[in-house]
């Protein structure tokens, strides 16, 4: 059937408009009966820690982050998705647009418009474009 999804790449930050494309995520893969795979990059491009601090600073926030992505995990479940988390430090734009993709066969990415990167979109251009511009599979960009 055209249009059916089997493998869903859905990029998160921590962000209200991440958590809007989250939700529309798992329920076009709860139609689908497609595994949904959830992704949290810490961009790592903006990172200026004191380097005495890095480890600690990067530790703590691990642990906050991979909390709400357990939260993530939990509410796909409660809706009968299966769903896999993945978690990275790198490159946002190029992990969910090329990386990624190609390595969870992905057929469809659900990303929020705008996310947390207000200063890093200033300069170089948001997440969301580069991912419409350079996916291989079909993305939806989600607006509130």
């Amino acid at each position: 059937m055209l249009g059916e999804y089997k493998n869903i790449l859905v990029p998160v930050d921590g962000s209200a408009q991440s958590e809007d494309s989250f939700k529309k995520a798992v329920a076009i893969a709860k139609r689908n009966n497609a595994v949904l795979h959830l992704v949290y990059i810490a961009d790592t491009r903006n990172m200026s820690l004191n380097p005495e601090n890095e480890f600690q600073t990067m530790e703590a926030l691990k642990d906050l982050e991979y909390a709400f992505l357990d939260e993530m995990v939990a509410f796909a479940e409660t809706e009968g998705v299966v769903i896999k988390k993945t978690a990275k430090d790198g490159n946002p734009m190029t992990l969910i647009a090329e990386t990624f993709p190609k390595l969870f066969n992905a057929d469809l990415i659900v990303i929020g418009a705008t996310g947390k990167g207000a200063i890093t979109r200033a300069f170089v251009g948001s997440v969301s474009n580069y991912v419409v511009r350079h996916a291989p599979c079909d993305v939806l960009v989600v607006r509130t």
